[in-house]
């Protein structure tokens, strides 16, 4: 009888403390695999990711001494990189970290915990039983963030048609997953993908169809940390449902001579087409009636006059970003010397030149500079040498600073600030005003000039430690190289504080206007083009849209309302390129088709393409997804 009692005391008591102790273990194991792929989404890190899980393990369980790691906290490499921690109390946490590609990081999160018995050990001969739980964590699978993705079902269970079709030439190459819920189909064109292809309904893809490398794009076979992609069992992708974004300013009228528009909303179909430059200002742009170009050049990067070859300052890029489809507005700068009323250093100075510019956004004002000129020279070889600098303008900047390098810098600087120039007129696409040749052209939004003699004057210097702004302080970052050979300079990468970009995609800044490290609250002088139901996008190859989104507005550069957001766009719109074109930030018209007739429409960075269904015609383009530019990608999820 007594032992009948002590066994229904063990399996009550004891049983009941197994239970509490596996359920805090799964609840731990769970915890700490959101924790590493929440962690590793912001930190880019997996040495902080596994520490992460780590310690939001212990702090579940109540284990309060640091454990003893082995092998240490590292990335994993081709194979995956198992790490066990030991606590005092015995308790061990084993980590599997794997880097699968476009798949994505899992971790696989194991404990084992022994529980010291009260009623059972005469059950158990003293012995303590060991509990375990496992769980597994993923994050930035690419087939939630896919580069090209269609919701249409078109091809599957008997149905006819295709949700993505290829029937131009060349081959569609892309970075990033192709995901559909309908049919893929290629007539001529071939498809080459550095990461996954979903096709719902069909086992694979007739035609050429290549899978590379991910994430450099390399062909097959891959070396770490490249993975080879695949095509996988398809997926229904579904609707991410993003809501529209909201328009701000008021009931603008139609484009006229003044090169730069405002956001609002514009009631009329604007008439791109009469060979003109447009530099669109931070905002949403509300086009009721649609968006139609045909030979104008649209966008809203802030470039400096005169950019300059990525391996060269003192030599033109042969590509200047506002000079495209004989649209030719990229400025140019020269100095020059004349008789001034100051004695300056004699020698030969050395001047870069930028474009600024304000933006506001939410009632915040928001500053903004381009990446320095290509660099000009002049001899100041004579007593009251004073200095001319003349600019043609360029789309967009309101003024230019001045930089300059005293005699000895020569054109690798360092260059400090010196003055600043603004431009005194608008700029007008019908403005002829003389100004500097040094292109072989004339231009055609007016011009700005200024004599430089006290700002050069004693104390001048290039002071490193001076803030953006101040006299002395150094340029922004330089551009860097094109996306592809022959066409223009990308904007600087980003980097930390007021480093990197400070003008266009690449700029982060918070609400109060500041600096940011990326990601930031905003970045100045973001626009959207919000395409209410009925609008469509008609761009023609003989047209050009360059536009970059921003943080404030979740990286939607182009939004058509879906069903879940009703009236639903089920336009058919066309982006179509002249030579140089990019929508940097998410395309998202998920109730549309969407047709890419030219291989120029993307010519930066992309955030994505989302529509019902998708037709490639014409040469293919290259899409290169940038997660920096595309919305906010889902949390880390538990896989098993």
């Amino acid at each position: 009888m007594l032992a009948v009692v002590v066994g229904m005391a063990a399996l009550a008591i004891d049983g009941s403390r197994a239970y509490a102790l596996r359920r805090d273990l799964q609840a731990a194991v769970d915890a700490a695999a959101l924790a590493a792929g929440d962690n590793l989404q912001q930190t880019g890190s997996y040495t902080s990711a596994e520490q992460a899980a780590t310690t939001i393990f212990a702090s579940n369980l109540r284990l309060y001494g640091s454990p003893s790691c082995a092998p240490a906290y590292a990335p994993p490499g081709a194979s995956p990189l198992t790490v066990t921690c030991s606590f005092g109390d015995g308790t061990t946490l084993t980590q599997v970290v794997s880097a699968l590609g476009a798949q994505g990081s899992q971790f696989r999160i194991i404990a084992t915990r022994s529980l010291q018995l009260q009623f059972a050990k005469i059950l158990t001969n003293g012995a303590s039983p060991t509990l375990n739980s496992s769980s597994s964590g993923g994050v930035n699978n690419l087939l939630y963030t896919p580069t090209v993705a269609a919701l249409d079902q078109a091809g599957c269970g008997g149905a006819g048609g295709s949700a993505i079709s290829l029937s131009g030439t060349g081959t569609l190459s892309v970075t990033g997953d192709v995901v559909s819920s309908g049919m893929i189909t290629l007539s001529v064109a071939g498809l080459r993908v550095a990461g996954d292809i979903y096709a719902r309904c069909q086992p694979a893809v007739s035609g050429s169809v290549t899978n590379a490398c991910y994430p450099s794009g390399a062909s097959a076979p891959c070396s770490y940390p490249d993975v080879a992609g695949a095509t996988r069992s398809g997926y229904h992708f579904i609707d991410p449902g993003y809501p529209p974004p909201t328009v701000v300013g008021g009931a603008q009228g139609a484009p006229s001579a003044t090169v730069v528009l405002l956001s609002g909303v514009y009631a009329a179909i604007p008439g791109f087409g009469g060979g003109h430059c447009w530099f669109l200002s931070g905002g949403v742009y509300d086009w009721q009636a649609g968006f139609s170009n045909s030979a104008d050049f649209i966008s809203n990067e802030l470039k400096p006059p005169d950019e300059p070859s990525v391996a060269n300052n003192t030599v033109r890029a042969t590509q200047q970003f506002w000079s495209t489809n004989g649209v030719q507005c990229d400025g140019a700068f020269q100095v020059t010397k004349l008789t001034g009323p100051r004695d300056i250093p004699t020698g030969i100075w050395s001047f870069v030149i930028t474009s600024t510019r304000t933006d506001i956004y939410n009632g915040f004002t928001y500053k903004r500079e381009s990446a320095p000129s290509m660099c000009d020279q002049v001899n100041l070889n004579n007593h009251f040498d004073d200095v001319q600098l003349s600019v043609s303008n360029v789309p967009g900047a309101t003024s230019y600073n001045i930089y300059a390098a005293p005699p000895g810098n020569g054109c690798a600087g360092p260059f400090g600030l010196a003055a600043n120039l603004p431009v005194s007129d608008a700029v007008l696409n019908s403005n002829t005003s003389p100004c500097p040749n040094v292109n072989g052209n004339g231009c055609s939004l007016g011009n700005e000039s200024i004599v430089l003699s006290t700002q050069l004057g004693p104390p001048f210097a290039p002071n490193a430690l001076a803030a953006p702004g101040v006299v002395g302080a150094y340029p922004p970052n330089s551009e860097s190289s094109p996306l592809l050979s022959g066409r223009p300079n990308q904007s600087p990468a980003r980097g930390p504080g007021a480093a990197g970009d400070r003008a266009n995609e690449n700029n982060c800044e918070t609400t109060g206007g500041a600096y940011a490290t990326c990601p930031g609250a905003v970045t100045p002088g973001a626009v959207v083009f919000y395409m209410p139901s009925g609008a469509c996008v008609n761009v023609t190859n003989g047209g050009d849209a360059f536009i970059f989104s921003g943080y404030q507005y979740d990286w939607l550069s182009v939004y058509g309302p879906g069903l879940g957001n009703p009236p639903a766009n089920t336009c058919s719109s066309t982006f179509g390129a002249a030579g140089n074109s990019a929508y940097i930030g998410l395309i998202y018209m998920p109730a549309g088709t969407v047709t890419i007739p030219s291989e120029y429409t993307f010519e930066a960075g992309s955030g994505g393409l989302i529509a019902d269904s998708l037709i490639f015609s014409g040469s293919m383009p290259t899409i290169s997804m940038n997660l920096g530019f595309a919305p906010v990608p889902p949390a880390a999820k538990l896989t098993g």
